[in-house]
């Protein structure tokens, strides 16, 4: 379902590996160059630090998958997306998405709200955990035990002084804030 805006109001899934401390010294090499030592897990959409776990459709996507904005590799049921990849909860996420939330995300059963996460003009790389840090703008105290940040309307801002402050940056000119859950481990 979208809005006047084309923006998708209800929440959409997609699935990601987990970024964490079993992930060895790739974990290890992000945690020192974010600073983030506080953070026990990355829950991002970002491809760089949580790749998708599907690359390439096949015909039954088609029948879940959104078909708005270029968005193919997002769906609208959580259960096929669960079977479709496998799932195993101790190296997947899936997460549910909501774009450009104006208010807290309405908690859908069997997911954990995680925070806000602060994607940039592409709907790919987090402006929040991926762009090198904007330190006049938030540090590493603003994100939770997950990477993101708790509040929405501090989210909303970071996102705001972002664009407002960098908008030659093609990433951060159209930065979006985007609200978390990921289905419950």
């Amino acid at each position: 379902m979208t809005n006047v805006s084309g923006k998708i109001t209800m929440p959409i899934f997609a699935a990601y590996q987990r970024f964490d401390p079993q992930c060895g010294d790739s974990w290890a090499s992000y945690i020192e160059w974010s600073g983030l030592h506080h953070v026990r897990e990355i829950i991002s959409t970002d491809p760089m630090l949580c790749p998708s776990l599907i690359d390439t459709l096949i015909d039954d996507d088609w029948n879940f998958n959104i078909h708005a904005d270029n968005r193919c590799y997002f769906f609208s049921d959580a259960d096929y997306l669960k079977r479709r990849i496998k799932y195993d909860s101790s190296r997947h996420n899936i997460l549910a998405l909501s774009e450009q939330p104006t208010q807290i995300p309405v908690t859908i059963n069997g997911f954990e709200f995680c925070g806000y996460d602060i994607l940039d003009s592409y709907d790919s790389i987090s402006v929040l955990l991926n762009c090198g840090g904007f330190p006049t703008i938030f540090t590493t105290d603003d994100h939770n035990e997950f990477g993101l940040v708790d509040d929405l309307d501090h989210a909303t801002k970071i996102a705001k002084t972002i664009r407002e402050t960098n908008s030659e940056e093609p990433h951060c000119k159209d930065c979006r804030v985007w609200g978390i859950a990921r289905l419950e481990q």
